[in-house]
């Protein structure tokens, strides 16, 4: 994981005092606990506008793709809290390094806490004969960004708001979908469509990937 953030603040590697910060930092944030998701199961259907899951309308060609075989999608939300967002105005004003590193700490801590969840429920589902598509979110192909104002407002209040840039609030905050098909599901997409740090990658504003 210490990889993985040095690697997104665009560390230099050998940079110990870097490493061992990024060390505390996670530590602080796992204390912190403030990873919350919500999540239900809605099934799928083909309207003229487009895949229907639940009350949410999914246009475009890429969702279409992504569960062309589903009949049913998980809708989920998650994020790291205030007190996360609290600390990351605290360094902004102290040290921009700490800032920047903190930051990149909450990119893969949250992309940790998913993937766990993802895994868990692969498991259960899977035992009841679904498989699951990989993870995506809007903003990415053509999935519009909008479409997490209507996304968030169907679950319970965790602290997470969409402003008017689309953009959610706190900054580590995600909105993701995740289809379930009786068939087994090839990797169809990786890196930037399932990730969590997609709106604040260094790597991405220059238009490069990490892997």
């Amino acid at each position: 994981m210490i990889k993985d953030v040095m690697r997104l603040a665009q560390a230099d590697p050998q940079d110990e005092p870097a490493r061992q910060t990024i060390e505390a930092m996670l530590e602080t944030i796992k204390k912190m606990d403030g990873f919350r998701i919500e999540y239900r199961i809605e099934p799928l259907q083909m309207t003229p506008s487009g895949l229907q899951a639940g009350s949410l309308t999914l246009p475009g060609h890429m969702a279409s793709r992504m569960l062309k075989t589903c009949e049913r999608v998980v809708v989920l939300i998650a994020t790291l809290g205030y007190e996360f967002e609290r600390e990351l105005t605290a360094l902004q004003h102290r040290t921009m390094r700490d800032a920047l590193l903190w930051d990149a700490c909450g990119s893969v801590w949250l992309e940790h806490e998913l993937d766990t969840f993802e895994a868990r429920l692969a498991s259960r589902q899977k035992a009841e004969g679904w498989f699951l598509t990989d993870r995506f979110s809007c903003g990415y192909g053509d999935l519009p960004l909008d479409l997490q104002t209507e996304l968030v407002a169907g679950f319970r209040d965790i602290g997470v708001r969409v402003l008017p840039s689309g953009m959610m609030y706190p900054t580590k905050s995600v909105s993701a979908l995740i289809g379930l098909s009786r068939q087994p599901q090839p990797a169809r997409i990786k890196g930037c469509a399932a990730c969590s740090m997609r709106s604040s990658c260094p790597y991405r504003k220059e238009g490069k990937h990490c892997d």
